[in-house]
């Protein structure tokens, strides 16, 4: 027997009895337990320690014993600070670790996080493999947007494989209810563009002739609407103190700071940031030229002499020494390209050690990009100017920024018409009534 189930029915057994333990045996136990899932030992320590941190708050309201209750409490006292001593994005991730404690306490087991990855052997799914291969070849579809289109058809085959459905002919109206029924109606984005891939390929198993039935029309249309909301931006002085709190002391400091700069000064998209070659950079000419990712458009910047000492600091002192072609490199062996999820990593762990107030506002790299666009706009730099800087195709793309300039739009708000006493006097002033 495992040392992984003996002490999952250890701790089932004890928590037939008890619903409230002390706190560290607890925590000592359920890092064992994390260790026998094989978690990273790096993992396990940053996860330990947001459970440690329930212990001051137990000493300071007298709680000897930990239990569900414990947590509730915990997590309301600990949210109040949301915004001013850390992001909201960190809270959820506090929640997640103290829900999977008390999960640990009442059950004995904590759950293994797994991605999605259902298997495509059956018939169904190799009938999504040959829809997405014809979908993307008469579409013309970017690799980025087929990855999508596989992630939302591999909900549905997960759930068709995990109940045995595996033949197309055994697709009908009650299984797609059924599936349908399962989607979290919360996650509208998610359910929407599951339903809209759904619906594109019952569509085309019944022009293939693989359904007799076009299961397609019965897919409900719903009436979803991307809901706008404005861009995260930062001021001027916001993103020096964030830029300024990067420790340039250390060969990985010296690379985030300069990240930091292509980032707020350029307002480049992290995944060119990640693209970015030393063919890229044309040091005689002062000019950074950078195929985009997005776009497929080059953009070609002027090397200011504040983003350039900040990359020759970098290649000089921080870089480590390989033949990786990439610019921008990971601190570690084997040393990699630098990957959007790193670089907003970066950028988070910035803005939370400069100490400003987030509020509300995102935290990653697009939030710089954001934010030199508002700063451009206040600078009275024309439309064509600022799309030629972040790189966009047209200036229909830029436009809306214009959202985020509320100083001009306030000069186009037009003066309330008066309105006069008899109007509100009507009919004996019964308008009121």
């Amino acid at each position: 027997m495992s040392p992984l189930l003996i002490l999952c029915i250890m701790r089932v057994i004890q928590k037939k009895e008890l619903q409230a333990v002390q706190i560290v045996p607890l925590i000592r136990d359920a890092e064992k337990y994390l260790q026998a899932m094989g978690l990273k030992p790096t993992t396990i320590k940053s996860i330990v320690s947001t459970w440690k941190a329930v212990i001051p708050f137990m000493e300071s309201h007298g709680i000897l014993l930990y239990s569900a209750e414990v947590e509730s409490d915990y997590l309301n006292h600990y949210f109040e600070r949301t915004g001013i001593d850390f992001s909201l994005e960190w809270s959820q991730t506090v929640r997640s670790r103290m829900m999977r404690l008390t999960e640990f306490l009442l059950t004995g087991e904590i759950s293994k996080r797994t991605k999605l990855s259902p298997s495509f052997d059956s018939e169904i799914g190799q009938t999504v493999e040959a829809f997405l291969e014809q979908r993307s070849r008469n579409s013309r579809l970017s690799a980025y947007t087929v990855e999508h289109d596989r992630y939302y058809l591999s909900v549905f085959l997960e759930q068709m494989n995990r109940r045995r459905v595996l033949h197309v002919d055994e697709l009908g109206a009650e299984l797609i209810n059924g599936f349908l029924s399962s989607l979290d109606v919360n996650k509208v984005s998610l359910r929407h563009h599951i339903i809209r891939e759904l619906r594109l390929y019952l569509k085309y198993l019944y022009e293939e002739g693989l359904l007799k039935t076009n299961l397609s029309r019965m897919l409900p249309s719903d009436a979803y609407r991307k809901t706008e909301r404005l861009p995260s931006v930062y001021s001027k002085d916001e993103i020096n103190a964030v830029c300024n709190s990067i420790d340039r002391n250390s060969p990985i400091g010296k690379r985030n700071y300069a990240v930091m700069m292509f980032l707020s000064r350029y307002g480049l998209r992290s995944s060119d940031i990640c693209g970015m070659q030393f063919d890229n950079i044309l040091w005689d000419n002062c000019v950074i030229r950078v195929l985009q990712y997005k776009t497929k458009e080059i953009v070609e910047l002027p090397l200011t002499g504040e983003v350039g000492e900040a990359l020759v600091d970098y290649l000089r002192h921080g870089r480590p020494q390989c033949d990786e072609k990439h610019v921008f490199i990971q601190g570690i062996s084997p040393f990699r390209q630098l990957t959007p999820a790193g670089v907003y990593g970066i950028v988070k762990k910035a803005v939370r050690e400069s100490g400003i107030d987030i509020c509300d506002r995102r935290r990653g790299p697009h939030a710089l990009r954001h934010s030199l666009a508002s700063l451009l706009l206040k600078e009275k730099v024309v439309l064509p100017v600022i799309t030629g800087i972040l790189g966009h195709k047209d200036s229909d793309s830029t436009r809306t920024y214009l959202r985020i300039d509320t100083e001009e739009l306030r000069k186009c708000a037009l003066d309330v018409p008066p309105v006069s006493d008899s109007f509100y006097m009507q009919e004996g002033g019964l308008f009121y009534e």
